[in-house]
């Protein structure tokens, strides 16, 4: 933001605010933004606040609390030469009063630490190998259970032709291509349902479970088809701006998804992973292959999504 834009935000916020008659305590308890940060947009610090997009989300939820239009009201001081830029997370935290705040630094892991978090993946990986052995053979058992039967359906009625046929040649000939005609509807029907079992299979996603840290939740070992997938991003309750990075940080897809709108966003096949950061978690869906993802937003506004792929 450039500065005269900055001081024409602050001042229509702060104006906004004392025409409401209300306090910074009251904006704080209603957006769980911490209070210094509310004073630091109203006096146009914005270097004070994490990050560009902490600033974006932050002056909307700000314009929301004093009964500002948030959309129009981040429209009319848009800058378009802006590009939104990526939360720096390692920064911020929302802590158990719902407050966001900045100076949290994680850890580095071991490689004792690392081993203890492969393990689950790794279980979950030999299981889901099985349940697909499984599933592959109960498909081939009855594959072949359908086949035999309709052999011995078919034998049957070639006996029974022949003994009618001693009596009326015409009638026999009947018999016998109503048989074929069946046997071949009941072939055509076998090979649709398997090709249908085995579309829905390739394009199934397995999340598996979803880690909260801080203010973001990490699913550390999705299960996708080995082929591009979509991502559906929608809001339910009122406007949401979102970003879509894979792992590398090339930006996939951003900007607004406004109240009611589905924003399809597609993960090409060589994405190892997507970052998806969130201005507005409380009003925002996301699927995956139209698999419902659970952002355990905790009830924070301001959300990232980690995923990583396994194929």
């Amino acid at each position: 933001m450039n500065e005269e834009r900055n001081t024409t935000i602050g001042q229509e916020l702060q104006q906004a605010r004392l025409d409401k008659g209300l306090s910074l305590d009251d904006i704080q308890q209603s957006t769980k933004i911490q209070k210094r940060y509310l004073a630091a947009i109203e006096s146009d610090q914005f270097d004070q606040l994490p990050g560009a997009f902490y600033e974006r989300a932050f002056v909307r939820q700000y314009a929301a609390a004093v009964g500002l239009d948030a959309v129009a009201f981040m429209k009319k001081y848009e800058n378009e030469a802006e590009t939104p830029a990526e939360p720096d997370l390692s920064a911020a935290r929302v802590d158990a009063d719902n407050v966001t705040r900045t100076g949290m630094h994680q850890p580095e892991e071991t490689v004792a630490d690392k081993t203890r978090n492969m393990m689950p993946k790794i279980i979950i990986g030999v299981v889901v190998v099985a349940i697909i052995a499984i599933i592959w053979a109960v498909v081939s058992s009855f594959a072949g259970s359908a086949k035999e039967e309709s052999k011995e359906q078919s034998t049957v009625s070639v006996t029974t032709s022949k003994v009618v046929e001693k009596s009326s040649s015409k009638t026999s000939k009947t018999t016998v291509s109503s048989v074929k005609s069946d046997a071949s509807s009941s072939k055509t029907s076998a090979a649709k349902s398997s090709s249908e079992k085995k579309a829905a299979k390739a394009d199934k996603v397995d999340l598996g479970n979803g880690e909260v840290n801080g203010a973001a939740v990490n699913y550390g070992s999705v299960k996708v088809p080995d082929k591009a997938v979509k991502m559906q991003l929608k809001a339910v309750d009122g406007s949401s701006w979102m970003q879509v990075s894979d792992a590398t940080g090339k930006v996939l897809w951003n900007g607004t998804v406004e109240n009611n709108d589905t924003q399809e966003v597609e993960i090409p096949q060589t994405a190892t992973g997507v970052v998806v950061s969130i201005g507005n978690a409380l009003a925002t869906e996301v699927s995956l292959n139209n698999q419902k993802v659970d952002l355990q937003s905790q009830n924070a506004s301001v959300w990232r999504l980690g995923m990583s792929f396994t194929r």
